[in-house]
């Protein structure tokens, strides 16, 4: 479920919405999204003031070729 999360966060990052058709993928990604909900808000709020870019390594942006 983590690499479905991460993809929808890119994927906001660039403006776009995932829409889950199957139910059982929906309740397992709620269900994961609750269990690992402290985690997350700590990864997506811990560094406020730094503007990093999504998978930069300390500061570099990686290439998009």
């Amino acid at each position: 479920m983590h690499f479905y999360w991460r993809i929808i966060e890119e994927l906001k990052f660039l403006g776009e919405i995932v829409v889950f058709k199957n139910p059982n993928l929906l309740r397992c990604y709620k269900f994961w999204l609750e269990e690992h909900a402290g985690a997350i808000t700590l990864s997506t709020t811990g560094d406020i003031t730094s503007t990093s870019v999504p998978f930069s390594y300390r500061g570099i942006s990686p290439s998009l070729n």
